[in-house]
């Protein structure tokens, strides 16, 4: 087996783990099988002294597939 990992970043008002959900969701629009993700680096926007924004570093992890010409 192949696999493919790529870094992405995501970012949420919400929460960390939402931060990374919604990268991965996004991902997923796109590439299929995406099943292990790495956290490599949270931070925090910061606006009039509040944490506005989570972001978050990833890398995901998906099969490359074989593709078979038709």
């Amino acid at each position: 087996m192949v696999e493919k990992t790529i870094e992405l970043t995501g970012a949420s008002a919400t929460s960390i783990e939402d931060a990374v959900s919604l990268a991965v969701a996004r991902a997923s629009v796109t590439i299929s099988g995406i099943y292990h993700v790495q956290v490599t680096d949270v931070s925090a926007v910061v606006e009039e002294g509040m944490v506005a924004r989570w972001k978050v570093k990833i890398k995901a992890t998906f099969p490359v597939k074989d593709r078979v010409h038709e």
